[in-house]
């Protein structure tokens, strides 16, 4: 995957009558992966199951007791009652319980990812590879004892599954945490930046497979893509603007302002202004980027890249600029006819120190 030796994992799901396969390659086994399959398989076959048979995996069951009963997890209870099926989870050490599914993992990597497939990303090998590959497995393979295909059974099996519901299951793990200091929430030992006005709430942070949202008092505040490292800082500039709009001289130094998502634009065109206007060239340079709520980053960077162009370092020149991107002022220079006809003779007379000399010592300065 990007031309690194990857390791993945499998969610693999197969239908009890028709044995159509269902397979998403996740990087982590952890419990949103877990659940985001769910999500994926069920959309996939158009329908839901109106049982399901599971090993005692972690991500499911808490708890075993007696018999057959089991305590499940909190969140994979939630998407039962979502999607509306039953869970039959199978006696220790009894794979013969699963036969169709026990080897599946096996199955794929044998026949679909032998030899490495070459990919630029999880969504490519999940949409280019597994996916077609699950498709064409259908149209080929035999339903064992019958002489029909997977897709033929599949055809009528898809009339029974339940509907899928209006809308698809959160697939998260949520936790609350407090906003620090730093105006971040840490999820899975990183760190995820919040608008600074939220510095010492509690609020609700929801971890997805590829993104973390971050809710407070039921409004959506940051969303971010999920950082993979650890003890990482990832930052939103504009969730700062605010404070450094009260401490124009940190800009400089922000750690919000170095980020890779940062365009080298930003940085290059506030050297400039700082250069020429020192403290306040940072206090006008953080009131520009303001704008880009109101306008969008692109644009913004648009502005920035023809002000590098014009040498225009001002912050009412960039407002122009602005102005013009999105066309609520002309693009033409100001028509001849409306300037004073004598405006061009206005000059400037050039100092002449001698009488500043004669108003010091007299006389005619000499």
């Amino acid at each position: 995957m990007g031309g690194a030796l990857t390791r993945v994992y499998l969610f693999c799901m197969q239908l009890s009558a028709s044995r159509k396969k269902f397979v998403r390659a996740y990087g982590s086994q952890e419990q949103e992966s877990f659940l985001d399959g769910f999500v994926h398989a069920f959309e996939y076959f158009g329908g839901v199951p109106a049982v399901g048979l599971f090993d005692n995996l972690k991500t499911a069951v808490v708890k075993m007791l007696s018999g057959r009963n089991r305590e499940e997890q909190e969140s994979f209870a939630a998407l039962r009652a979502h999607y509306v099926f039953e869970a039959e989870f199978c006696n220790v050490r009894s794979g013969n319980e699963k036969g169709q599914v026990e080897n599946l993992v096996g199955y794929v990597r044998r026949n679909a990812l032998t030899p490495l497939v070459e990919v630029a990303s999880l969504e490519d090998l999940n949409s280019r590879i597994l996916l077609s590959w699950c498709d064409r497995v259908a149209e080929t393979d035999r339903v064992p004892h019958t002489d029909e295909t997977v897709a033929a059974v599949y055809t009528r099996e898809k009339e029974a599954l339940h509907p899928l519901p209006a809308q698809p299951f959160e697939a998260c793990r949520i936790c609350t945490v407090k906003v620090s200091k730093m105006s971040t929430v840490t999820f899975d030992t990183n760190q995820y930046s919040v608008p600074c006005v939220y510095v010492g709430q509690t609020v609700w942070v929801k971890g997805f497979v590829d993104r973390v949202i971050v809710v407070a008092q039921n409004e959506v505040i940051a969303t971010h893509s999920r950082c993979r490292g650890r003890q990482q800082m990832v930052l939103e500039l504009d969730h700062y603007l605010e404070v450094l709009l009260k401490k124009p001289r940190a800009v400089r130094d922000a750690r919000a302002m170095h980020d890779p998502r940062v365009p080298d634009v930003v940085r290059r065109v506030h050297a400039q202004m700082r250069a020429r206007q020192h403290a306040e060239g940072d206090r006008l340079f953080v009131r520009f980027l303001l704008l880009h709520r109101e306008i969008g980053m692109k644009r913004l960077c648009q502005a920035l890249e023809e002000a590098e162009r014009t040498r225009t370092y001002h912050y009412e020149g960039l407002h122009d600029l602005v102005m013009k991107l999105t066309g609520e002022a002309p693009d033409s220079p100001l028509d001849a006819s409306t300037v004073p006809a004598d405006l061009a003779a206005y000059c400037v007379q050039k100092v002449n120190v001698r009488m500043y000399d004669r108003l010091v010592h007299g006389g005619d300065g000499q």
